[in-house]
């Protein structure tokens, strides 16, 4: 399965949602920078993904914070809205993955929403996956990192 697979599912969901009044159109794309911050993040030790105390009040870990580019003096803390998660891969494909990841974390705020208060989203969401391995339920499952970002724009304000 390619990243483009699990956009088109995405642009679905997205089509859907406009058609009953649900959202704004958007459009998501494969991204080479968001596909290497997935893959950067899939080759983590799982204790690596996984939030800890000292990580404060981070969405995540200080590792995967780096990654993101969303740590102190990162390029896309203030620049770039970003979403990132992992969703459960094994039997399930593009559409399945792609319905769980706007379910879990693609319809919520960006992981750096507070730090860009007069911006909005672009159009255009560049998305990046790559499989990994975490513990789910006790066992080792296969699941799908997603990146996404977006240009921060201004708010239109008429």
């Amino acid at each position: 399965m390619r990243d483009k697979d699990i956009a088109d599912a995405l642009n679905d969901i997205v089509k859907s949602s406009v058609a009953v009044g649900k959202h704004e159109n958007y459009t998501f794309k494969p991204g080479t920078d968001e596909q290497a911050m997935a893959k950067a993040i899939a080759a983590l030790p799982e204790k690596d993904w996984n939030k800890t105390k000292e990580d404060g009040d981070n969405k995540f870990s200080k590792k995967t914070m780096k990654i993101l580019r969303l740590d102190e003096g990162g390029a896309n803390k203030t620049s770039r809205f970003v979403w990132c998660g992992a969703v459960i891969a094994d039997e399930i494909g593009a559409t399945g993955q792609a319905y769980h990841a706007m379910n879990e974390f693609l319809g919520k705020d960006a992981a750096n929403a507070d730090n860009l208060k007069d911006k909005k989203p672009g159009d255009i969401r560049y998305i990046g996956t790559a499989l990994g391995t975490l513990t789910h339920n006790g066992k080792p499952t296969k699941v799908r990192f997603i990146v996404v970002t977006a240009e921060a724009e201004p708010v239109d304000k008429k």
